[in-house]
């Protein structure tokens, strides 16, 4: 049964007052039958001595005349109900009165009567007297006075239930009915929709309240709807096939370029929606299995080079970037992926390989041939070198563009989970890609011999104290131990290019964490000595060792020797995945750069330990 907040706050009053007037008529009751009682106890008392004075005289004189006319006297009191006199001595008569009527409650009482004939003698006992007194003029003021309380009651309850039911009305059920309409009209959809405040209590803030959430709900659903569109256009306006599937591999999305690149029109678009995306494509069973089992494993995919057959029979290369999104509790699990076009690029590998297969059979009629080209390579080789050394800020600026895009997406705070998960996903991507840019860069710049140091005066332990921070991060996500070593004695500021010193140190930290799963690593930076300035108003140089130790998987020793090559990985293929294999190559580089040469001893199972010095001009 629906019970209203009217009617249950009337009756609590009700109940309330109830409770509070029975309380004080019960008292009041009690109080009145006590003080009754108590008024009829004193006057039994007062009657009893005024019998026991009054008949001692009467009864030793015998005069009977003189008692009757006495307890006449003594019935004529209503409260008295019966009145008995037993004498003593040789007569031993009684006499005695008594009403018709039965006594309510009696109150009984016995004494004895004495008359002393002289002031010097003991009083002499004549007569045993018995009193009785009824109460019933005490139930009758009771009995009144509850009838008092009783009509009391139901007058005051009246009245608080008038009052209580208008005042309710009036200042709860009015005020709540009005935020029961604005909370229907919200739920329709009437977004900003608001109400008049009628009054500035409790009541009025909560309607305040009503309408700022209201207003903020508009705000939010227009940001949201802002932000979709945003995505919307993004998501259709993109220049690489995306799309989206359930876990089953029903196709739930994809845009524009991906329907293009399938030969999809707008209407079999639309159609596709709903199919399981191998109904579109066809795809060699072993290498669907491949990717099925590599996003159970790894819960991602990065450019894995697939071959699709089209539904008009085409064979299509394309590079697979895809990832397993969680289930949420509007959506369930399903894969989001990028698919490039890499057709020229595959048929130009492959006439490459053809070339290469055949290349035994043209060495004989065309050496000649090939020295000029392997000539020509060289010099487009360095020219390539060149162009990329000279061309790093045009590689750099679009992603920093698309970084600095996405870290403005990261933060508003109107987007929803999925959608933050793509963005991250762009935002690593282009991380990602800035890094291996970098890498490739910085190759080609030493390549070309455009690589230059910049010394300058930096602070040495502020300088490897920053760059152990994001390694120090990394390390506490694989919760692995990371210690920093620093003499006492190091000096406080050294010449050297910091950039350059830091990019070492990173990458061999960051190898460290790579491939360290259980125990740490550690940095360790000791002053090896101080040499004299060659010429008066040089700094002294100080010989400085940068150890960089973990304890993961090792090296073998077969390996070593390939270390430090370009594009060259040591390690098994899961740590090696996304690498491009130029971090330590560069490194050893730079430190050649700055005249010293990085060292590693490595044992398998035990750890690795990478260990350089420098000969720096210190600032004591």
């Amino acid at each position: 049964m629906n019970i209203g907040i009217q009617t249950r706050l009337v009756a609590g009053i009700a109940l309330v007052a109830s409770l509070l007037v029975l309380s004080v008529g019960w008292y009041w009751s009690v109080r009145e039958s006590s003080e009754l009682s108590q008024a009829l106890t004193q006057r039994e008392q007062r009657l009893t001595r005024l019998m026991a004075k009054s008949f001692a005289g009467p009864i030793w004189n015998l005069d009977n005349t003189a008692i009757d006319s006495l307890l006449d006297a003594v019935m004529a009191d209503p409260e008295v109900q019966a009145i008995e006199l037993r004498l003593t001595g040789l007569s031993a008569e009684t006499f005695s009165r008594q009403r018709s009527s039965a006594a309510a409650r009696p109150l009984r009482r016995e004494f004895d009567i004495f008359y002393q004939t002289s002031t010097d003698l003991a009083p002499t006992p004549v007569a045993h007297a018995t009193l009785v007194l009824t109460s019933e003029w005490v139930q009758a003021q009771v009995a009144q006075t509850r009838r008092f309380v009783v009509g009391l009651l139901a007058a005051v309850l009246a009245a608080i239930v008038a009052a209580s039911y208008v005042l309710v009305n009036r200042l709860v059920k009015r005020p709540v009915s009005r935020l029961e309409a604005l909370a229907r009209r919200v739920a329709k959809g009437e977004l900003g929709a608001t109400t008049a405040v009628a009054h500035t209590d409790e009541i009025g803030a909560l309607t305040q309240q009503f309408n700022q959430m209201s207003a903020q709900l508009l705000a939010s659903s227009e940001g949201l709807r802002r932000s979709e569109a945003r995505y919307r256009s993004l998501f259709e306006n993109a220049a690489e096939g995306i799309f989206q599937i359930d876990a089953r591999g029903h196709l739930l999305g994809l845009n524009r370029a991906l329907a293009k690149m399938l030969g999809l029109s707008a209407a079999a678009q639309q159609v596709a929606l709903g199919q399981r995306l191998t109904r579109l494509v066809q795809l060699d069973g072993p290498e669907l299995k491949r990717i099925v089992r590599g996003l159970n494993r790894h819960r991602l995919l990065q450019q894995v080079p697939i071959l699709l057959t089209l539904p008009n029979g085409q064979q299509l290369w394309v590079e697979l970037s895809a990832q397993v999104v969680a289930a949420t509790h509007s959506q369930g699990l399903r894969i989001e992926g990028m698919v490039s076009d890499i057709s020229l690029r595959r048929l130009a590998e492959q006439e490459l390989s053809h070339h290469r297969d055949h290349l035994e059979e043209l060495v004989a009629e065309r050496t000649q041939a090939l020295s000029q080209a392997m000539q020509l390579a060289e010099a487009a080789n360095q020219s390539k070198s060149r162009f990329l050394a000279t061309m790093s800020h045009e590689f750099r600026t679009p992603l920093n563009a698309i970084l600095g895009f996405s870290q403005i997406l990261q933060m508003d705070a109107s987007l929803s989970v999925p959608q933050r998960n793509k963005i991250n996903l762009v935002r690593d991507s282009g991380e990602h890609l800035l890094g291996l840019i970098t890498d490739v860069l910085d190759m080609a710049s030493i390549e070309a011999g455009k690589l230059r140091l910049h010394p300058a005066v930096v602070e040495l332990r502020s300088l490897v104290e920053l760059t152990c921070e994001t390694t120090r991060l990394r390390a506490e996500e694989k919760q692995l131990s990371f210690s920093l070593m620093l003499e006492s004695a190091l000096p406080c500021r050294v010449e050297v290019d910091g950039k350059r010193l830091r990019q070492v140190l990173l990458n061999l930290l960051a190898n460290a964490v790579k491939f360290t799963d259980t125990g740490g690593l550690s940095l360790n930076v000791r002053l090896l000595g101080l040499e004299a300035a060659s010429e008066p108003g040089q700094n002294p140089s100080a010989r400085l060792q940068f150890e960089v130790s973990d304890s993961g998987i090792g090296i073998p020793a077969l390996q070593l020797e390939r270390l430090f090559l370009p594009f060259e990985q040591v390690g098994d293929d899961s740590r090696c995945l996304g690498g491009t294999g130029l971090g330590l190559s560069i490194s050893q580089q730079l430190v050649r750069s700055m005249g010293s040469e990085i060292r590693v001893r490595s044992e398998p199972g035990v750890g690795s330990s990478f260990t350089f010095e420098l000969s720096l001009p210190a600032l004591i």
